[in-house]
Formats: C-alpha cells, structure tokens, sequence
C-alpha cells in the first residue's frame, strides 16, 4: 500500500470519532438525551416517596416494592450520571439548551447523586446559576443538600426527611428568611 493511501486512512480513521462526537452534540439530540435522562430520574421518585409517607404514618407497604424501586432509581441515578458525565465531557454543560430544560435535567442527576458526586459538580452549578441557567433557589437546594450529608445545619432550609417531612437543622434560624429572598426561595413555613 502507498505512504499516500495509508495516509489517507489514518486520517479517515481519525476523523472517524469527530463525527461521533458531532452527532453526540447535536442540539436535537442532546435535548432528547437530556429530557430521557430526566423522564427516568422522576419515574419512580413519586411513587417511593408515597411508601416512605406510608411508613411514616405506621400504615403497611410491600418492602419488596420498595427495596426493587430502592434498586431501580439507584441503577438509573448511577446510569444517568455516566452519561451526564459523559456528555459534558464530550459537549460540554447543556448551557441554555432546550430552554434551560437541560441544565435543570443535568441539576436533578447531580442532585441525586451521592456527596463526592454533588461536590464534584458543584462548581459548575453555580456556574451555570451566574450565567442564568439554573435558578437561585434551585442552586440552594442543592447547596442545603450538601450540607446536611456533611452533617451541617443547612442555610435555605429545602432539606427535610422525606415521608416524615421532618426538616433538617438550620443555620442561624433568625435571618433564614431574609437568605431565602435572596436566593428567590419563598417565606420558610414549617411543614
């Protein structure tokens, strides 16, 4: 074979995951990726927060039903965030995509993911808060979030036990309110 036809391969060959990567970025099919990604970390949020409620209350659940959605979210939360991961990455954060529908998607899966993983990205979260892609009061969540998996009161107060609706220590109670104005949270009332 010619040093030219060689050549020519190697740079086909090469060129071959550019064209990967572009069609990995593309709008459509990010904003499609994105609102999947999303779709599957809110499928069974709800019906799990129902049994931990149930519980709560002392009323009867099916502990294998929630030991298998227990199983499911955490798979699809270690899935969601291989390709989160993977995707910024390749492409970048979602920025303004999809009328920052993306970012919110890209926010949830960093927000249930576990404290190494909230820490990682949470640079780039408040990134995209100062830029205009994620909402103040949604950067306090996650903020609060982090905090109490310190075990640290938490300043915005948007973390409490699910099921029990039992909030989490607060830091310097007296002026929560005046900290959630700020980050567009309303007037703190407890549950």
């Amino acid at each position: 074979m010619s040093t030219y036809r060689s050549f020519i391969l190697a740079l086909l060959a090469a060129m071959l995951p550019l064209s990967a990567f572009a069609a990995e970025c593309d709008k459509a099919v990010l904003t499609e990726t994105y609102a999947k990604m999303h779709r599957d970390d809110q499928a069974l949020r709800g019906r799990y927060i129902e049994i931990l409620e149930k519980e709560n209350r002392n009323e009867p659940v099916d502990p294998k039903e929630k030991d298998q959605l227990e199983v499911t979210i955490s798979n699809t939360d270690e899935s969601n965030q291989h390709t989160l991961d993977h995707l910024i990455a390749q492409c970048g954060w979602p920025g303004s995509l999809d009328k920052n529908r993306a970012a919110l998607s890209a926010f949830l899966i960093i927000q249930h993911g576990e404290l190494d993983y909230q820490l990682k990205h949470l640079d780039m979260v408040k990134a995209a808060n100062k830029r205009g892609e994620i909402p103040s009061r949604t950067l306090a969540m996650l903020i609060d979030r982090i905090l109490v998996r310190q075990n640290k009161p938490q300043l915005y107060g948007t973390e409490f036990e699910y099921g029990s609706n039992k909030v989490a220590p607060i830091a310097d109670p007296k002026n929560l309110n005046q900290r959630r104005k700020k980050m567009g949270l309303p007037p703190f009332r407890a549950p």
